[in-house]
């Protein structure tokens, strides 16, 4: 048989929380709480270090690409000053293209039959020749053609001299003149 107890029992006093067990359970949820604040305040900042970093990429690139602009110019720039350089030089080879070939020009149609030209220096629009001919005659037409010219000034025969080349007389020669140009 079974048998049942159903006298009431004795209740236990309830447990007193003792003052060590209040201060360790105060420091526990002090301890916790703050590790609560802590993770917060650490996540905060590690979002905000992140938050920045990607700002300092974009700007970054945005340098790099300032930089990049900045070449470009610079090479567009250099690259304008060589053509314009290039065209200075073609305007001023045009504007000068006709002064050698007009000198050769009344060069070519002073020189008589007989009378060579060796050498042909110019400095300064002073031109200097030295040649040879078989007479003298020949250098004095010469020389006076070269007088006749109205792009030539100051035509003087400096020296003349006869010489043997090849078993024939020739006359050696220097003569220097201004030329006018245009």
């Amino acid at each position: 048989m079974i048998k049942i107890n159903l006298l009431p029992t004795k209740k236990k006093a309830p447990k007193k929380v003792t003052d060590l067990q209040q201060q360790l359970f105060l420091a526990v949820l002090v301890i916790v709480l703050t590790m609560i604040v802590m993770w917060f305040f650490w996540k905060n900042q590690r979002d905000r270090i992140a938050t920045l970093e990607k700002e300092n990429i974009t700007a970054q690139a945005r340098v790099h690409e300032q930089e990049n602009m900045l070449k470009e110019v610079k090479n567009v720039e250099e690259e304008r000053k060589k053509v314009s350089e290039k065209i200075d030089i073609i305007e001023k080879l045009k504007k000068n293209q006709a002064g050698p070939v007009r000198l050769l020009d009344e060069l070519s149609k002073a020189l008589p039959k007989g009378v060579n030209i060796v050498s042909l220096t110019e400095s300064n629009n002073n031109i200097n020749i030295e040649g040879t001919g078989f007479s003298n005659d020949d250098i004095v037409r010469f020389v006076e053609n070269l007088k006749a010219s109205r792009f030539l000034s100051d035509v003087n025969l400096l020296e003349t001299s006869q010489a043997k080349q090849e078993s024939i007389d020739i006359y050696r020669y220097k003569l220097q003149f201004v030329y006018k140009g245009l």
